[in-house]
């Protein structure tokens, strides 16, 4: 993506969520090479993701944005408030980001940015004090973009098959 094109962070909205359900595919395509045990693609998987997108959509805690350019969708990201397990206390709500997708690697530091910056506003309005983020252990291009946010690792999961 070109630094010059003009990018829309909006709310999403119904219409949007094929779209959505279409970057989150190829997302997970593409994970599911790097471990196809965990990411073992599901039949039936776009129509379950886009029933749970649209439930997200009617829910106070959670904040869905995506990133339109042109009449194109070039991102999204969906945040949910939620607190904390009650063994700890990071001061306030957490802003749980799973669902974070870009078009092309190359449009973390613009698009990302963007959709990441907008999130941290609306999340702010609601009382949240900070925020997680998911990303796959192989996804560099995501891993680098969330370290220039100044983001650390705080935990990782490690998975294997029961023989």
């Amino acid at each position: 993506m070109k630094q010059s094109t003009y990018i829309n962070i909006r709310l999403a909205t119904q219409s949007d969520i094929d779209s959505m359900v279409n970057l989150s595919y190829q997302k997970r395509r593409s994970y599911e090479q790097a471990q196809p045990q965990f990411w073992h693609y599901a039949e039936g998987a776009e129509e379950s993701q886009s029933e749970w997108f649209k439930q997200q959509l009617s829910k106070d805690d959670s904040i869905l944005l995506v990133a339109e350019s042109k009449d194109q969708i070039e991102g999204f990201i969906i945040g949910q408030i939620i607190k904390a397990p009650a063994v700890y206390n990071p001061g306030g709500l957490t802003l749980m980001i799973d669902d974070f997708c870009v078009a092309s690697t190359s449009d973390w530091n613009s698009v990302g940015e963007r959709l990441l910056e907008k999130l941290k506003i609306l999340s702010k309005e609601k009382s949240a004090v900070h925020f997680v983020v998911v990303c796959g252990a192989h996804d560099e291009p995501k891993r680098q973009f969330l370290k220039s946010f100044g983001l650390a690792v705080a935990s990782e999961w490690c998975v294997g098959g029961i023989q």
